[in-house]
C-alpha cells in the first residue's frame, strides 16, 4: 500500500516544519511550499491527497474555487490552517470547498495527523 501523500502550503517555514516531521513520522510523504503559487507547481508532480494551506489570505473563498477548478487539483482535499476563529470566516472557507477548516493552537499537531487519517 501506498504511503499518503499531504502538500503544506504556509508562509510560516518553522511551523511547516513541525508539522512536515509530525507527518513524515507517521509514514506520510510530505512536501513543503512557502506560498501557493509555488503549491501549485508541486500538485503537479507530487499529487498529494491532501494539501493544508494557511487561511492568512484575505480572498480565502476565491483561491479554494479557483484551486478546486484546477485539473491537478481535483482530487487533493483542501484543508484550511488558521488563526481566525470567526464563524463568518470559516462558513465561507467550507462553502468554497475546503474539505476542513482547523483552527492554529487548537490542535497539537499530532491531533492534527490524526484528523487528516481520518480525512482519508
Amino acid at each position: 500500500m501506498s504511503r499518503p501523500k499531504i502538500l503544506i502550503v504556509l508562509e510560516d517555514a518553522y511551523l511547516a516544519g513541525i508539522y512536515g516531521r509530525k507527518f513524515e513520522n507517521d509514514q506520510w510523504e510530505v512536501k513543503t511550499a512557502e506560498n501557493i503559487k509555488d503549491g501549485e507547481n508541486i500538485v503537479v508532480s507530487f499529487r498529494p491527497d491532501i494539501a493544508i494551506i494557511s487561511a492568512d489570505n484575505n480572498n480565502l473563498p476565491n483561491l479554494i474555487q479557483y484551486l478546486k477548478g484546477l485539473p491537478t487539483w481535483q482530487k487533493t482535499k483542501i484543508v484550511v490552517l488558521a488563526k481566525d476563529s470567526e464563524r463568518y470566516r470559516i462558513e465561507q472557507a467550507l462553502s468554497a470547498g475546503a474539505d476542513e477548516y482547523l483552527l492554529i493552537g487548537h490542535f497539537v499537531p499530532m491531533e492534527v495527523v490524526k484528523k487528516m487519517r481520518k480525512l482519508l
